[in-house]
């Protein structure tokens, strides 16, 4: 039953990806759109649909979104959000539908269903009457239904969204952080920090686990889970350049607090700091970064708990803490190619290297790189899709550790998607995993996912 329910919704994904996008479909625009089409543009090396006066015009037709509400499937909300925009609050809500499972190998071969809804406000300052350049964020979610997380690799988090708040059906806020400008080049924060919201600011391409790659090996350098919580409370400051972060150094607490205050337990098992710095640079005309990043905890730390990032196999083995735990961080991106006359159109590379702790974290050292595109396909500007592939060294310490119990080998793996553009706000994504697991007794996990995502 569940392949019948796969393959129906697979070839859901199969038309529309293959189709024009019904946004692009509506009667309006019927005949229009392609008016102003030259597919022999030279602005376009890869043949795409560009301006036929080389003037960077999108070839594309406003009315077109206006059919389907614009950007969110409920439109203005009655006038409400452009009302809440206009006081200073930004309100943005998604929806996000997971149908994954394990078809052969893996801990269990299962099919499983399950969501989450992100609530995202911003509240602005100067239009709150407030200081300028403040800004609140607040991030609320609900989790539904059930992951394949323990079913597929524990060490390689299949449905990285999934992992937030916990995984229960629980509703948590699990991000509540205040930034203030200070001036154009630095700012401070402070509050309840969601980890996975500040690696997708610093680099957007990511995804959250909602846009782009779903396995979290695929775009997050693991090497941090000891020393980087999934939600944490902390204070810092922020290196700004052109409203990118380019540097910072952050003091936080070590506990995983996605769905407490834990103002309770604050610093109760020492402090962790985190350094960075972006270097930004332009290779033939094409903009990259490289990042570097440190992270050190004064408390008490073992590998079987790396707050919350992933599921160490072997029930029953007894792990020695130690004091203190670190990791470093190298992160490359680079975009390859990009229309000139329409820069939403790209192919980006985008590879992380992490070593830590073997002592106190379950992943020695790390490597993922990946390619990701946005519009190849003339067609469907608004499609994307990406390769990766990834390696996760486990500690030595805890190989040895479990082999009376479990032989661990280290993790590699490799994940195709392609997330299609239903309409502005819908999209579907075919998701397809090959993971070999830590587990030396288990076969290559298979992991099939279908994802919909609906901004309300």
């Amino acid at each position: 039953m569940a392949w019948i329910r796969f393959i129906a919704a697979s070839l859901v994904a199969l038309i529309a990806t293959h189709s024009t996008p019904l946004y692009a479909q509506c009667d309006q625009c019927s005949g229009n759109c392609g008016a102003f089409c030259d597919s022999d543009s030279s602005c376009d090396r890869l043949g795409g649909c560009d301006s036929l006066y080389g003037n960077g015009e999108r070839c594309s037709c406003g009315l077109c979104e206006q059919c389907f509400g614009g950007d969110h499937m409920l439109g203005d909300w009655g006038g409400l959000r452009s009302c809440l925009a206009e006081h200073g609050v930004v309100a943005d809500i998604r929806a996000t539908q997971f149908y994954q499972g394990v078809t052969s190998g893996g801990n269990n071969e299962t099919f499983r269903y399950g969501g989450k809804l992100d609530y995202n406000l911003t509240f602005l300052g100067e239009p709150l009457g407030l200081n300028e350049g403040f800004t609140l964020l607040l991030h609320a979610e609900t989790r539904f239904g059930e992951a394949t997380l323990r079913d597929a690799v524990g060490l390689a988090p299949s449905n990285a969204n999934m992992l937030m708040p916990n995984l229960e059906h629980e509703t948590a806020i699990t991000g509540f952080q205040v930034l203030q400008a200070c001036s154009e080049d630095w700012a401070i924060t402070f509050g309840k920090i969601n980890a996975l919201d500040l690696f997708n600011t610093i680099y957007p391409q990511t995804g959250r686990g909602i846009d782009r790659f779903m396995n979290a090996s695929s775009f997050l350098p693991l090497t941090i889970a000891t020393t980087i919580p999934l939600s944490f409370n902390g204070a810092g400051v922020l290196k700004l350049n052109e409203r990118r972060i380019q540097g910072g150094l952050l003091v936080y607490d070590s506990n995983n607090i996605s769905t407490t205050t834990g103002l309770s337990e604050l610093f109760d098992n020492g402090a962790n700091i985190a350094g960075l710095w972006r270097f930004f640079t332009n290779l033939g005309g094409q903009p990259g970064s490289h990042l570097f990043m440190g992270t050190y905890g004064t408390g008490t730390f073992n590998s079987l708990d790396p707050n919350g990032w992933a599921f160490v196999p072997g029930d029953g083995l007894v792990v020695p803490n130690a004091e203190g735990s670190w990791s470093a961080t190298y992160i490359l991106e680079q975009q390859l190619w990009a229309d000139r006359c329409d820069k939403n159109r790209n192919i980006g590379l985008f590879s992380q290297w992490g070593l830590a702790d073997p002592e106190t974290s379950p992943y020695q050292w790390c490597m993922n790189v990946s390619l990701d595109a946005q519009g190849l396909v003339r067609s469907r500007p608004q499609d994307r899709m990406g390769a990766a592939y990834f390696y996760s060294g486990l500690s030595s310490d805890l190989k040895a550790l479990a082999s009376p119990l479990i032989p661990l080998d280290d993790v590699q793996g490799g994940e195709l998607y392609y997330n299609a553009a239903i309409t502005p706000w819908c999209f579907l994504t075919t998701d397809l995993q090959f993971v070999e697991p830590a587990n030396e007794r288990n076969d290559t996990a298979t992991v099939l996912g279908m994802r919909l995502s609906i901004d309300l």
